[in-house]
């Protein structure tokens, strides 16, 4: 029975062990995974919205088939957009989902019009 204990007990240790999160890497493990699946180039303030526009440049027709398809050629209303990523030609990688109504604004329609998206996570390339 000792020898039992001895085994399973080497066994359970083994397997809790071999489950660890490696973080030694986890930002470019953040980087690379799905956490960021599309990638874009920040165009600028929205003169209509007052908001960042974004190009989507990888990843276009998943984010289509979230928010809706554009026809401007993958730019889209920016909304949470983090500040240190406002930067006109910024490139950027993110994820993104649909606004809820509550997270819209009023925007005056005297330029192009734009479908919206939300910024769950973003960062620079």
């Amino acid at each position: 029975m000792n020898a039992g204990f001895i085994f399973v007990s080497i066994a359970l240790g083994v397997l809790l062990y071999s489950c660890q999160n490696d973080d030694a890497n986890s930002e470019f493990n953040d980087y690379t995974s799905s956490n960021f699946p599309y990638e874009a180039e920040v165009i600028g303030v929205n003169s209509d919205c007052g908001l960042y526009a974004i190009k989507i440049t990888h990843g276009l027709s998943e984010v289509e088939s979230i928010v809706g398809t554009t026809l401007n050629d993958g730019v889209y209303i920016a909304k949470n957009l983090p500040r240190e990523l406002e930067l006109e030609g910024q490139k950027i990688r993110l994820d993104i989902r649909m606004p809820n109504s509550n997270e819209l604004s009023a925007c005056t329609h005297m330029g192009p019009t734009y479908n919206w998206l939300f910024v769950i996570r973003a960062k620079k390339i």
